[in-house]
């Protein structure tokens, strides 16, 4: 169910505001350059996304990102986002962004639970609300912002973007990314307009998890000179076991040579 803001969730100030991101713009132009030289109006109705793709084959902007035209497509790379931050439960942040309020709203069990993974913020025009989303926070969305379609997971580990564009003559680009510097743009434009909405906004998580208390390059190399200790250690405790086994070896066999022996003796 949506309803009026309260009070309590107002428009932001206009500094908090701007909407910078040249390099996500970067992308979406080289995207539709490709369609305008392809005279694709509609990219949603191809058959397949072949061609475009093989135009786009090489351009810097796009490094480390997916071109998606297709609906279908688009939701699954939104689920695929989703499902890993409920999954691997690491803690973070999820900034959702989606133009349709009611879209938001049909999702918001879905959301309740990931609030429980991750860190929240839902953005909405300050104008609306939506409830039943347990812990997600909610932040007034700039009119910039209203046309962007964002879902974006920064979680140790995983770090990834899925956002699109609607295009003049109908369709939409959009672009799955885990290029570190666009998931640092969106997600330094959605953390600033979070904190200025006054909510504690977790920092960018770490590119890898934190595993076997590594933290930061000094611990992998103290981890790696620890584990080479332990394998001299353990190659010694084997050479040890190995030399013990075959002492032992050479023992019972000169036991039973003395026994055979002594039941070969002949008797006095």
């Amino acid at each position: 169910m949506i309803h009026r803001l309260p009070s309590s969730l107002k428009a932001l100030p206009r500094s908090a505001t701007a909407i910078a991101l040249p390099r996500i713009d970067s992308a979406f132009r080289a995207v539709e350059r490709v369609l305008t030289d392809l005279g694709v109006d509609q990219p949603h109705t191809l058959r397949s996304p072949q061609v475009v793709e093989e135009a786009l084959d090489g351009v810097h902007a796009l490094e480390g990102t997916l071109v998606i035209l297709d609906p279908a497509e688009l939701r699954a790379a939104e689920l695929d986002l989703e499902e890993t931050v409920a999954d691997e439960r690491a803690g973070g942040s999820l900034f959702v962004s989606l133009p349709n309020v009611a879209e938001l709203a049909a999702r918001r069990v879905r959301y309740r639970d990931l609030a429980a993974a991750a860190s929240g913020f839902a953005f909405i025009d300050p104008d609306r609300n939506a409830v039943g989303f347990g812990r997600f926070h909610f932040v007034p969305r700039p009119r910039e912002l209203r046309k962007w379609r964002i879902l974006l997971a920064d979680t140790p580990g995983f770090r990834c973007v899925v956002i699109s564009r609607p295009l003049p003559r109908g369709g939409f680009v959009g672009l799955w990314s885990g290029n570190a510097e666009i998931v640092d743009e969106v997600g330094g434009l959605l953390r600033r307009l979070a904190s200025a909405a006054g909510h504690e906004v977790p920092p960018p998580a770490a590119a890898v998890p934190p595993l076997l208390g590594i933290s930061k390059e000094s611990d992998v190399w103290a981890q790696a000179t620890q584990l080479r200790g332990q394998r001299e250690v353990r190659e010694g405790e084997l050479r040890e076991i190995a030399r013990a086994a075959a002492l032992r070896g050479v023992e019972l066999r000169r036991q039973r040579a003395a026994a055979l022996a002594s039941t070969k003796a002949p008797a006095a």
